[in-house]
């Protein structure tokens, strides 16, 4: 699938550029996570909080792109843009968030449900001292570590291994990395333009898959879906089915 290519490509520029800057630094997943598990979930009151990321008065950005060729996606891998968990200690910073995925090959149209399975892994994730607060539809995530948390290490390699972990145990998926970005509002918005491009074309897969709308000129996605012809072999995918 190469729906999302461009998108990964302008995230790799982007990393290029804070590579070559010396702001960017990279970690290797621990599979299966060493941090201890929280049950279900776990809640993080305001007399035990240290560190809040992406708060609301702050920039949040966090998106999920994927694709089915192999050299777009390093399996594992973590980058952090900005200061980690353990030199901040207290207060807040912004969060960006950017989960790249690689498919395993296979059919086209049931894209958008696996995208639905990768995108509950974030309220699945159990961590002892850290709570998701809040995931808005908006891109934009609120989240909560303790300060034992903190004093005991916690890190955005911690953050990273949970959530590529939790990528991988969903069906179909192949490899999974993430992006972490904390070095400034700047930073965490200069890749807004390609998620909300890349959230349109969830949207329309969304609205292929349930409406099965047929009038493209009517449609309020047809600015992404005329850009991609993956798109439209999708929607002819779609329709032959519902046809047949």
């Amino acid at each position: 699938m190469t729906i999302f290519a461009s998108h990964i490509h302008r995230v790799r520029s982007f990393l290029d550029q804070k590579k070559r800057d010396g702001s960017s630094r990279e970690f290797e997943a621990e599979i299966p996570p060493a941090w201890p598990p929280a049950g279900p979930r776990d809640i993080v009151l305001v007399p035990d909080l240290a560190l809040e990321l992406g708060h609301p008065d702050d920039a949040s950005l966090c998106f999920t792109v994927w694709t089915k060729e192999a050299d777009l996606v390093r399996d594992g891998v973590i980058t952090l843009i900005g200061p980690d968990i353990p030199e901040t200690g207290s207060g807040r910073l912004p969060l960006g968030k950017i989960v790249l995925v690689r498919m395993e090959q296979g059919g086209e149209d049931d894209a958008y449900e696996r995208y639905r399975d990768m995108d509950l892994t974030r309220f699945s994730l159990s961590l002892k001292g850290y709570m998701l607060r809040a995931a808005s539809r908006h891109m934009r995530e609120w989240s909560r570590i303790s300060r034992d948390a903190v004093s005991g290490g916690f890190s955005f390699r911690t953050l990273g291994s949970a959530l590529i972990h939790a990528m991988k145990a969903v069906d179909g998926i192949a490899a999974a990395e993430v992006v972490f970005i904390t070095q400034s509002r700047d930073d965490v918005m200069a890749l807004k333009d390609t998620a909300v491009h890349a959230d349109r074309l969830v949207q329309a897969m969304n609205k292929m898959a349930a409406e099965m709308v047929e009038d493209c000129g009517n449609c309020e996605y047809q600015d992404v879906c005329g850009d991609a012809s993956e798109m439209k072999a999708l929607r002819e995918t779609l329709a032959s089915r519902k046809a047949g």
